[in-house]
């Protein structure tokens, strides 16, 4: 590729990257169906034809947007994965980065929670699709952690798939649970308390003998009345 062409593939993916940052603030404001083509234009400083340019329906541009955030953390799940080898280790770093992630897009939660209802009732695949292969990625991520765990004898045999799949579905819970409290404490520590519980059914004699006096105050303490059960009041 010539130093030319380089050049104008690059300006071409950031007006791309700033028309979708320009959805992002539109769609959170005024929501998906509400939010006009020309909205997104008129804020991102461009003419409409040049929005069309880069996406030819506001469908198109709402899966961009959710695809530059589920890439982003598909990226961070896989590094987190094959960065560390002890698998409890990896377990709680790949909790830490989903708790990175929801917090990171804490004031766009309503974009997700629209996405999720838009992909249920759109006659639009691509939608619904996308979602099931994020997840689909996610629980062989996590099925990986869970084999490994139970090789070890840390675990007990479980059925993994069943346990990945219930255990992603918990993880939207406690996410869409702290939104509806209004963010009042502090997610990381319900993810913690998540992972604790889960892991208080699933421990073998040996791990639970390991770490049992960290878990069982964890459990004991809960986290809505944890020391940063509520970061505002800091």
């Amino acid at each position: 590729m010539s130093p030319q062409r380089s050049r104008t593939e690059e300006a071409k993916e950031a007006k791309r990257q700033l028309l979708i940052h320009a959805a992002i603030q539109m769609f959170a404001q005024k929501g998906f169906h509400e939010t006009k083509m020309q909205d997104i234009a008129d804020f991102a400083g461009v003419g409409k034809g040049t929005l069309y340019e880069y996406f030819e329906t506001k469908e198109e541009l709402f899966l961009a947007v959710y695809d530059s955030w589920i890439d982003e953390y598909e990226t961070d799940m896989l590094r987190q994965s094959e960065r560390l080898l002890d698998p409890v280790s990896k377990a709680s770093a790949l909790i830490d980065t989903t708790v990175e992630f929801y917090e990171k897009h804490a004031d766009h939660a309503a974009i997700l929670l629209e996405f999720w209802a838009h992909a249920i009732r759109s006659q639009n695949p691509h939608f619904l699709n996308r979602i099931r292969e994020m997840k689909s990625r996610l629980a062989e991520l996590g099925g990986k952690v869970a084999k490994e765990l139970i090789k070890l004898k840390l675990f007990v045999d479980v059925d993994v798939e069943s346990f990945t799949r219930l255990e992603l579905a918990m993880s939207d819970g406690v996410f869409l649970q702290w939104i509806l409290d209004g963010k009042a404490y502090s997610l990381r520590d319900a993810y913690k308390f998540r992972q604790s519980l889960i892991g208080a059914g699933l421990m073998t004699s040996a791990l639970r003998k390991m770490i049992s006096p960290k878990t069982t105050k964890r459990l004991k303490q809960g986290f809505l009345n944890s020391k940063t059960s509520n970061p505002k009041k800091k």
